[in-house]
């Protein structure tokens, strides 16, 4: 086996570093050296980690990732899902890296999020008083039926009894850019110097399509595909043999 570098794999909302159980082994097989890390007070229960995690902002869990990406002996091909595809750009517009994948990415800064399905989903915790303090729950609705909706239930239900509270802050940061001063969901685009590949999925509710190919466009040179027939979860279950068919043919192009 060659040894192909790092590789940090990015979860996203409600997730953990040990639920990349099926994309590490998937990497390790290419010979990277694999990285998982967890998002700050996610390690923790969920009803534990509620309180800590509502204010946790983007640009927390962009240093913490920073931090991890500069310790490593070379730069890191950087792949992050959901959250953690725009997480994947905000830490490779501040270390050097040798590429981004984003995964059906949550919207950066200026690319509209408004999508019907995305109101439907978390309108809820919006609507609740200071939404930016609070933890945001994961519900067995919003996730079998916006995330993981075309997931063999018994896949589905299993992924779901390990989740964790997200931040109701970052979200906040996410859905309403304009009303943060600190800009934390503003990519620079201009500093991403290694090649990205963003990979949206055709049935996906909580990060239509419409936002993958409109984060694609933002690069001059991304590579865009979609995954016909597939939610949200492109790095799990079966999809993930198709997502990694694509993530090869473009690590071969770039040389990675």
């Amino acid at each position: 086996m060659t040894d192909s570098g790092h590789v940090i794999l990015i979860h996203g909302t409600w997730g953990r570093g040990d639920h990349w159980t099926q994309a590490r082994a998937e990497f390790e097989k290419r010979g990277f050296t694999v990285h998982t890390p967890t998002l700050r007070h996610h390690e923790l229960p969920l009803d534990e980690g509620a309180g800590l995690i509502a204010t946790v902002s983007l640009r927390d869990y962009t240093d913490d990732l920073v931090a991890l990406a500069r310790s490593l002996d070379s730069p890191p091909l950087l792949v992050g899902l959901s959250m953690g595809g725009l997480l994947a750009q905000l830490v490779a517009a501040r270390t050097p890296h040798r590429g981004v994948v984003a995964a059906c990415p949550a919207p950066a800064a200026g690319i509209f999020g408004q999508y019907p399905s995305m109101v439907r989903l978390f309108a809820r915790h919006f609507l609740r008083p200071r939404p930016w303090a609070r933890p945001l729950y994961p519900t067995w609705q919003a996730w079998s039926w916006g995330i993981a909706n075309t997931q063999p239930p018994e896949l589905a239900r299993e992924l779901f009894q390990d989740l964790v509270c997200e931040s109701g802050r970052a979200y906040c940061e996410m859905a309403f850019p304009w009303l943060d001063r600190h800009r934390s969901a503003k990519v620079d685009y201009n500093k991403i110097t290694g090649p990205v590949l963003v990979i949206g999925a055709e049935r996906d509710r909580v990060v239509v399509p419409a936002i993958s190919r409109a984060t694609a466009k933002r690069y001059p040179t991304a590579t865009y595909v979609e995954i016909p027939r597939s939610d949200h979860l492109v790095l799990f279950g079966d999809t993930l043999t198709v997502t990694m068919g694509h993530i090869d043919r473009w690590r071969e192009t770039h040389g990675i």
